[in-house]
């Protein structure tokens, strides 16, 4: 016959076990999807870096206005007011411009310039208030712009709306944790959500882990696209790679 000391002997081991594995468990790694693009639909050349790549007044170690995008190929949300961001070494006044591409594949402005003083780091600007919802099905293009001692220096991407799937919507409905939601952004090819949900769990203007990651899987699928822009694009590659070390705490 098993003594009653025995069975409660066995019952502290298992909650023992139980309670060890619980606490290696908040230890372990958390896997990351990474962002996967869906569509390499490469961009126009309205999408482009522009100018010269940094101010007089930088430093040569400083990271110029670089865009949190992809800027090679068209990046995609869901998002009818997304959120756009960058990076920039040194204080500035940026302005600000969306862009509608037309059927003839021309491009017209909505709404006015906007212009922001930016602090050194990652940055992030929402759709203005008084700019419309953007439409779905619809590509847009939008650039910063930056002036120092008479040097502009303009910085764009081109980003299209989609249509969000039946089985993501519902998935998405039931999860309230950021990290869970970028990743199954990451996943779908929706850079713009992924960066923005990766963000939420970043000290502010840092990247955070999740965040970092997500550049870095950028910077691996960036590419020129012609020969001439491969030394420019070589550049953009470089910085996407610093800022994501350097940025991510």
């Amino acid at each position: 016959m098993i003594s009653a000391r025995y069975i409660h002997l066995s019952l502290y081991i298992s909650r023992l076990t139980i309670a060890s594995l619980s606490f290696l468990l908040c230890f372990m790694p958390v896997a990351i999807a990474g962002f996967t693009p869906t569509n390499r639909k490469p961009a126009s050349d309205y999408s482009r870096s522009a100018g010269k790549r940094g101010c007089p007044n930088e430093s040569t170690q400083d990271i110029p206005l670089t865009l949190l995008a992809p800027q090679s190929t068209v990046g995609y949300t869901t998002s009818l007011r997304p959120t756009f961001v960058g990076f920039i070494s040194s204080p500035q006044k940026v302005e600000f411009r969306i862009f509608e591409f037309s059927l003839d594949n021309t491009v017209t402005q909505i709404g006015d310039a906007i212009i922001k003083d930016i602090q050194p780091g990652v940055f992030q600007i929402s759709l203005p208030e008084q700019y419309p919802n953007l439409i779905v099905g619809k590509k847009y293009l939008w650039q910063l712009a930056i002036s120092c001692s008479g040097v502009q220096k303009v910085e764009a991407a081109e980003f299209m709306i989609v249509e969000i799937s039946s089985k993501i919507k519902t998935e998405l409905s039931t999860i309230s944790d950021a990290f869970k939601k970028s990743n199954i952004y990451a996943e779908e090819g929706l850079w713009y959500e992924a960066l923005t949900e990766a963000l939420k769990l970043a000290n502010y203007k840092k990247l955070g882990n999740l965040g970092s990651n997500l550049i870095q899987d950028l910077a691996k699928y960036e590419s020129p696209r012609a020969r001439d822009k491969e030394e420019l694009f070589k550049k953009r590659i470089k910085y996407l790679q610093t800022i994501a070390i350097q940025e991510q705490l």
